[in-house]
């Protein structure tokens, strides 16, 4: 068998070869053997056992097919934290932590919904950062919310979990809250073929994709936020970066009163709908 350093190596030539990403390789080595740079440095001329191996070489096979490292490895690094991963959610992303820290500078406690959770990674997070919040995690899909299930019990986050569409499991328990967060599908359809493979053959549909150019979810939600928002309420819907003119019309048609704010990410572009609710 070949030593770790070995066969990062060899990997890396042949990631390279087939124009993926060579540094693929390093995040396999340290979510699945826990080979970090300076693990590597220090035992890094150890043979790899035969498992191991056999591991690396179809984690290797998977990356070349497009498909996700985080999918491979089952775990994503959010937020200072380790989640695990299936095919059933999304891929949490580096621009959703900026959702994250800006419902906790904005926002010192009370009751949070996190909806279309998925992984669970923003209520998560948010309750582990500020234990003053209670934090309610909903799904339309029962295979999402094992996973944030597992990051529930992983992490131990006093959060409770509901199944149901969008506010339904909050209306029908009257449960009124005073910060809404989500990160909804807001792809439109026509955008498939402009998406990338491993996105377009790995990452669930049902997290991705919406309606009317996009704008079915923050529709639905928007209009009904007098159903689940306590009254001084603060909304952050993560956004596509096509759809800030869009988000802010259906805010000044259904609220008029509300202040509305759209905010940009670390790259600039257009990321977060930070609404403060007024009836």
């Amino acid at each position: 068998m070949p030593s770790f350093n070995a066969a990062l190596s060899e990997a890396k030539k042949t990631l390279s070869l087939e124009n993926k990403e060579p540094r693929i390789v390093d995040i396999l080595m340290e979510d699945l053997f826990s080979m970090d740079t300076v693990s590597l440095l220090v035992n890094g001329h150890k043979k790899m056992d035969e498992k191991d191996y056999k591991l690396f070489l179809d984690s290797i096979k998977r990356a070349l097919n497009d498909e996700p490292v985080q999918y491979i490895t089952g775990v994503q690094h959010f937020y200072g934290r380790i989640f695990n991963v299936t095919r059933d959610t999304l891929i949490p992303r580096n621009e959703t932590e900026e959702l994250v820290e800006l419902v906790l500078n904005r926002t010192k406690g009370g009751t949070v919904a996190d909806i279309g959770t998925g992984t669970g990674a923003i209520g998560i997070s948010l309750k582990l950062e500020n234990d003053a919040f209670k934090v309610y995690l909903t799904d339309v899909s029962k295979d999402a919310l094992k996973v944030a299930k597992s990051n529930k019990e992983k992490l131990d986050a006093n959060v409770e979990i509901l199944h149901g569409d969008l506010f339904e499991p909050i209306v029908n328990r009257n449960i009124k809250v005073d910060v809404l967060v989500s990160n909804p599908p807001y792809i439109d359809y026509s955008e498939l073929d402009d998406m990338s493979d491993s996105v377009k053959k790995f990452e669930p549909k049902l997290a991705l994709f919406a309606k009317e150019n996009g704008l079915y979810f923050y529709r639905k939600m928007i209009k009904s936020l007098d159903d689940v928002l306590n009254d001084g309420g603060k909304v952050f819907f993560e956004i596509g970066w096509k759809e800030k003119d869009d988000v802010i019309a259906l805010v000044d048609k259904y609220w008029p009163k509300s202040k509305r704010e759209v905010i940009k990410d670390i790259n600039g572009n257009d990321r977060i709908l930070y609404i403060d609710w007024v009836k």
